[in-house]
């Protein structure tokens, strides 16, 4: 169930967009030297966001250290990266093309040679980046920052209502071969308990077809809607505007 102390609504979209940026900006802002894990969201809902994040990246945002800034994805279609459905493709367009950030401090989710061995890939590229900070006693990584959305079913990453996926609680990342909505490609997506050991989480929210599924996970304590079901150890942001 959503908590109301960490929902922030706006009357008009442009007002949602700017507050997510802020809330962006100011997790990625960590003092020191050390590297600052990200993860993006796919979709079309982000590239608003992107624009605002890139446009101003000399301006109001011009002091995040992105060349410390380490980039994943927290779901990705089984498309080729040049493929429009691609969530890698639109961030690197939208977002990555204009930032300096290391080429080798990018690690998009693989798209072969099936969904489940790319699931398994990119659990180990995990494995292999969070090794020094991932304890026995805490077995999942804790991303610095998380980018959601929502869908009008209420799904969150590519976890959807009903599906397997949901109900995944060791792996980090598995494999979805039928989302049940359009586009219906098969998706890859980190799971649950990694989203919910996040730092900080940051779920834009816009549309009005959204608002029911979204009414729901706020209101509904037996709620079983992904949305409800995400409750991050850290800092959570939810950002909403349901005007069209």
């Amino acid at each position: 169930m959503i908590s109301r102390d960490t929902v922030h609504d706006f009357p008009n979209v442009q007002a949602a967009y700017a507050n997510a940026a802020l809330c962006i900006a100011a997790a990625l802002r960590i003092p020191g030297s050390r590297r600052i894990t990200l993860a993006l969201s796919g979709g079309r809902s982000p590239i608003k966001l992107f624009e605002l994040l890139r446009a101003d990246s000399q301006g109001l945002f011009k002091d995040i250290p992105w060349e410390r800034v380490v980039v994943c994805w927290v779901d990705e279609r089984f498309v080729p990266p040049d493929h429009p459905e691609s969530n890698f493709g639109l961030a690197r367009k939208w977002l990555l093309s204009s930032l300096p950030i290391p080429e080798e401090q990018i690690f998009p989710i693989p798209t072969q040679p099936s969904p489940e061995q790319a699931a398994q890939g990119y659990e180990q590229t995990l494995r292999q980046l969070f090794a020094s900070e991932t304890e026995p006693a805490a077995p999942f990584p804790r991303f610095d920052l998380v980018l959601l959305g929502m869908g009008p079913d209420g799904h969150v990453a590519s976890l959807f209502p009903g599906k397997p996926a949901l109900d995944e609680h060791e792996r980090w990342v598995t494999h979805v071969p039928e989302p049940g909505m359009d586009p219906r490609i098969p998706r890859i997506t980190l799971t649950l308990p990694v989203l919910n050991s996040a730092r900080s989480t940051v779920a834009l929210v816009t549309g009005s077809k959204k608002q029911p599924a979204f009414q729901e996970a706020l209101t509904n304590p037996r709620s079983a809607l992904p949305a409800a079901l995400l409750a991050p150890q850290g800092d959570m942001a939810w950002v909403t505007c349901f005007a069209d």
